[in-house]
């Protein structure tokens, strides 16, 4: 039998490309996900998937409502460490 505890996730507020303003929203981070400021992270919104970049993590939201996804991870410069 399963223990019926909620376990609370963290909360990344994230910055959406084209936005002008300082207004960000929140997005649960998976269990088991490490999730930094900086980094960008892929979020599912109304019109699919698009990267945001990760500008605060908060301990909780009244507003968040979906997972991130995943983390976008750094491309490799060509030629480095040659």
């Amino acid at each position: 039998m399963t223990d019926a505890t909620t376990i609370s996730l963290a909360v990344a507020a994230v910055k959406f490309k084209w936005q002008k303003d300082e207004k960000t929203y929140d997005y649960f981070i998976p269990e088991g996900l490490v999730v930094n400021v900086g980094d960008k992270v892929i979020v599912e919104t109304a019109r699919g998937e698009t990267t945001v970049e990760v500008m605060a993590i908060k301990l909780e939201s009244e507003q968040a409502q979906k997972k991130i996804v995943r983390v976008v991870e750094p491309e490799a410069v060509e030629g480095e460490g040659a």
